[in-house]
């Protein structure tokens, strides 16, 4: 039987992936596969290999970078939000504004005020007069906490509804979709490398683009012989369920991003933490969250087996019980019904800034969100689809 051949194979449909797929199958004239599992059922958690953190309804996406390379991939993602919406009837954009805050006087918040300047970020000065109290009354936050307001286009994401949406426009153009999890990529011969899915279908690809987050290094991939320098990570996000008159209460709260050494006096992990407001979960009810970042080496990933094993856990208790009693301090007097937590990977990279490079003429790779994947996934799957398949570098930013 003839194998059927695409010009280019995307393996991973999640951020990455699927923004790729988009910007890959807007040419007629180019075959286009996406391959990646999508998102599975409750009662499929248990036995499904692959999972993905995009099955979330908030993820924090924000201009107020002091990195020159993370505005220029922000900016041009955040921009193209409301025409993807538009093109695939899939609202997932909220545009609420960002509270960033930074320890008064401290290195890291006089960098962030340059960022600011340079890049001209518009943002309010929250420590002026009565401001903070003006707009934002719910919001009790501690003195060393200098508040700067992000209201250029700032805000969150409902990830799994933008994956959605970038998947749906695909399809619209084109793009065929497999709904499977790619076990093996061959190298390439006879004109095509050889992919292999979990299900058994076998395609062949041209060329071929890897977007495949933590799992790269997991994976029976031939042509990726050179290990990228990649840590996978743990994390867990505090839940709070607030009633109705809660999110009633805090209908204007914006997402925020806090940067302090000891934040919720777990100094050996936290350098600073986001937080979203109340936002609709699929269960029917509303959550607060709160996500910390770090870097300990208890946190690290080693196996596949351990990311499922992540994956199926409540999370780290610690984390939960310390956040959510931080996050009830800087709203007084919230109520809350219900604190659990819930579990996400994230994988880094030395640099900060996700990989984007052909490793071959026909082999390149997009991996990499340092957390941030949400806020810079169109740009990076839009370079990364130029340059799958004409070999150039199509952005502002110089490629190295």
């Amino acid at each position: 039987m003839q194998l059927e051949t695409f010009d280019l194979c995307i393996i991973g449909a999640g951020m990455y992936g699927s923004a790729a797929a988009r910007h890959a199958s807007s040419n007629s004239g180019v075959k286009v596969c996406l391959i990646g599992p999508g998102e599975p059922r409750e009662d499929e958690i248990e036995t499904r290999e692959i999972l993905s953190s995009h099955y979330d309804e908030g993820r924090i996406v924000h201009i107020a970078y002091a990195s020159p390379v993370m505005q220029v991939l922000v900016r041009h993602t955040i921009k193209r939000f409301r025409e993807i919406e538009k093109l695939s009837g899939i609202n997932f954009f909220s545009p609420v504004g960002t509270i960033i805050t930074a320890e008064r006087g401290t290195s890291y918040f006089y960098t962030l005020l340059q960022g600011f300047e340079m890049h001209d970020v518009n943002y309010i000065d929250l420590s002026k007069e009565d401001i903070m109290k003006q707009r934002f009354p719910y919001l009790k936050l501690d003195d060393c906490d200098h508040p700067l307001f992000d209201d250029d286009s700032a805000g969150f994401i409902k990830a799994r509804g933008m994956v959605e949406a970038q998947k749906k426009i695909a399809h619209l153009q084109g793009c065929h979709i497999v709904d499977d999890v790619v076990e093996e990529v061959k190298d390439f011969k006879d004109g095509a490398h050889q992919i292999i899915t979990k299900e058994g279908h076998v395609l062949r690809a041209k060329k071929v683009l890897f977007c495949t987050g933590a799992f790269t290094a997991f994976k029976k991939f031939d042509p990726l012989k050179k290990k990228l320098k990649i840590q996978v990570n743990r994390e867990t996000a505090a839940m709070l369920r607030i009633p109705e008159e809660e999110k009633d209460r805090l209908s204007s709260m914006p997402t925020m991003m806090m940067y302090r050494d000891n934040l919720a006096l777990m100094p050996a992990v936290a350098k600073g933490a986001y937080i979203l407001p109340p936002i609709k979960y699929p269960d029917g009810h509303w959550y607060l969250k709160l996500v910390t970042w770090a870097f300990r080496e208890i946190q690290k990933v080693n196996t596949l087996e351990e990311i499922k094993e992540w994956y199926k856990s409540d999370g780290d208790q610690e984390v939960i019980d310390k956040y959510s009693r931080f996050l009830i301090s800087i709203i007084p007097g919230l109520k809350v019904e219900e604190v659990k937590g819930k579990t996400c990977i994230t994988c880094d990279s030395p640099s900060g800034l996700p990989y984007i490079d052909r490793i071959s003429l026909t082999v390149t790779v997009a991996v990499v969100g340092n957390g941030k994947g949400a806020t810079i996934c169109d740009e990076v799957g839009r370079i990364a689809a130029d340059l799958s398949l004409t070999g150039k570098w199509k952005s502002e930013l110089p490629q190295k």
